[in-house]
């Protein structure tokens, strides 16, 4: 099965006249997705949504490197980009990531077989890649290929466009810097991201314990860059405690200036998400993950599930 699979993958190559990049033939879709669902097998994986405040805050790059400190941690690991320009494997390195892209999975298939699909990505790393390149970003199949790749994975993180709905039963990273300008925008997409209109409280899970919330789970992770918020008041803001801290890494940004791998060698990011990593396994990436509740807002003897501002 394994030699039929890199036969099939080595054969599905072919070059775009118009663009001169490699594409996949329409004839290599059939090896990945089903004329009529078979009988499935019941998901694994957790979904790990993050997604930034604001711009410029090196949400991607975070990705890659938690993707890489899981992996070494001995988890599955998959990455999806939602994002419709794509382009995440665009940091991975000067090496081409030859596979499948969105635009090359049939758009209405409602199920795709795991192994086939799995196998026919782009690897970084060991780590399976579903990019968009100029043809496109993420289609309507998508909810069928994420059930695909959690069959095949311990975790799958999807790099979510800022203010894009998270995938069902996701936890969510939002990355978030000190400024004031990005604990505005934070506070203004977590009810978006807990599937809440803005302003609105946030409705209560029945049966849940006191203070737990619908919707998915919002951690923050916040970037050294501005220091106008206090964690402790970013935390009362938005109402999600603060997972991680990721300093602001010039080295790293050089190095994917320069198109480099940008975990190829140690740096401050790597060190951050190694860390990051360890509190995302044993605080969310679990199968029955504790509503957080902020150190913030516990310090303040604050214990509902409300809005922290009066509105």
């Amino acid at each position: 099965m394994e030699a039929a699979t890199q036969a099939s993958a080595s054969t599905v190559m072919q070059v775009a006249p118009e663009t001169g990049e490699e594409a996949l033939a329409p004839s290599s879709v059939p090896d990945v997705s089903v004329g009529v669902a078979p009988a499935r097998r019941a998901p694994t994986a957790q979904v790990l949504a993050i997604t930034g405040a604001r711009g410029g805050l090196g949400v991607s790059a975070l990705l890659l490197h938690l993707a890489w400190a899981l992996s070494r941690a001995g988890r599955r690991v998959a990455m999806m980009d939602l994002d419709p320009a794509g382009g995440l494997d665009l940091l991975c390195g000067q090496a081409v990531l030859t596979g499948l892209r969105w635009a090359d999975l049939p758009v209405e298939e409602s199920a795709f077989r795991p192994g086939h699909l799995v196998g026919a990505l782009p690897v970084w790393h060991a780590i399976p890649v579903l990019t968009g390149d100029v043809r496109g970003g993420p289609t309507s199949c998508a909810d069928a290929v994420l059930e695909a790749m959690r069959a095949e994975h311990d975790v799958v993180l999807v790099d979510l466009p800022r203010g894009t709905p998270p995938p069902s039963e996701a936890r969510v990273l939002l990355v978030t810097g000190l400024d004031l300008r990005s604990a505005v925008a934070a506070e203004s997409l977590i009810p978006r991201l807990r599937g809440s209109q803005p302003g609105s409280r946030a409705p209560t899970v029945p049966g849940g314990p006191k203070g737990s919330t619908s919707g998915p789970r919002v951690w923050l992770v916040v970037r050294h860059r501005g220091e106008d918020v206090a964690a402790e008041d970013l935390e009362l803001i938005t109402g999600c405690p603060v997972l991680g801290r990721v300093p602001t890494d010039r080295v790293l940004t050089k190095r994917l200036a320069l198109g480099e791998d940008p975990v190829r060698a140690r740096s401050a990011t790597r060190r951050a998400a190694t860390a990051l990593a360890r509190e995302l396994l044993a605080r969310v990436l679990v199968a029955e993950a504790p509503d957080p509740v902020p150190a913030g807002r516990r310090s303040a003897g604050h214990e509902r599930g409300s809005a922290p501002w009066p509105r």
